[in-house]
């Protein structure tokens, strides 16, 4: 019989192992990781969320703006310069859009309405802040010639 000093190891090799498991297991535990994760990008999405909604209230904006300057134009192309007709049409085209400038400017046989439009804000409404982004636009048109 051969004897050995060296001591005899399972084919596993886990011998000693057995002894740590309990103490590594909460380390392999993925229990709530999910959540965790759902909780860290949540933020994130609403950011992103309202940063769309803010690039569509400018976006919107910017097409209500075109669209008072050229009612404005169009209104100062007939009336050629009796009364303020051309903000009255603005007015009417911006709706409930806080109005910054209108203004009006003749060079020649052309008429130039320059609208200032405050863009709402999505934090503005949150947190009760001032801020606005002004969309400005200018359109040019040919006077209307008079009937001789």
């Amino acid at each position: 019989m051969k004897t050995s000093s060296t001591r005899s190891r399972s084919k596993g090799g886990s011998g000693g192992r057995k002894a740590f498991r309990p103490l590594f297991r909460p380390l392999r535990d993925e229990r709530g990781a999910q959540a965790i994760e759902f909780v860290g990008i949540i933020p994130l999405f609403l950011l992103m969320v309202l940063v769309v909604v803010q690039f569509a209230l400018v976006g919107i904006t910017a097409v209500v703006a075109k669209q008072a300057a050229m009612e404005g134009a169009r209104a100062a192309m007939v009336a050629d310069g009796a009364g303020p007709y051309y903000e009255e049409a603005v007015r009417n085209t911006a709706g409930s859009y806080s109005i910054r400038e209108i203004s009006r400017s003749e060079s020649g046989e052309y008429v130039t309405v320059r609208v200032v439009l405050e863009s709402p804000m999505v934090t503005g409404s949150l947190f009760g802040s001032g801020w606005a982004v002004p969309i400005s636009t200018q359109v040019t048109v040919m006077k209307e010639k008079a009937n001789e």
